[in-house]
């Protein structure tokens, strides 16, 4: 009789590892799953790029915006910051911003990027972004 009741409940387990295996690919939509955000590099604030100015030094230009994202060893004046929201809910909407700093005799001369107006002196000072480039 023990025998008979273990293979029922085998079975019965088996037939339940059936269904949701079936059912797996339909776990990805179910509303009650949390799927967070994917959030990459350094954070860019309108108010911080706002206070840049043309004469910072390096360390200034860091403390208001952090570390940059991309440190290029082969031009070392330039540094790039780049914060982007990858959404995988419908509450959050996506990001995507970039700030590129240039700096001239370890001083900034400029930047282009988000939050920086084609009027703004940074812009009007920074070289072209092809030229940095070279």
């Amino acid at each position: 009789m023990i025998s008979v009741y273990n293979a029922k409940l085998g079975l019965t387990a088996m037939a339940l590892i059936i269904a949701l295996t079936g059912c797996a690919s339909q776990v990805e939509r179910l509303p009650i799953l949390y799927k967070p955000e994917i959030r990459q590099g350094t954070l860019i604030s309108e108010s911080a790029v706002a206070q840049l100015d043309v004469g910072m030094t390096p360390s200034q230009v860091r403390f208001l915006l952090g570390p940059p994202s991309i440190e290029d060893p082969f031009s070392k004046n330039r540094w790039d910051y780049v914060y982007e929201v990858e959404p995988r809910s419908a509450d959050v909407e996506a990001v995507s911003r970039r700030v590129s700093v240039f700096f001239e005799n370890g001083v900034l001369s400029g930047a282009r990027g988000s939050f920086i107006d084609a009027s703004s002196a940074l812009h009007q000072a920074a070289p072209s972004l092809n030229a940095a480039a070279r």
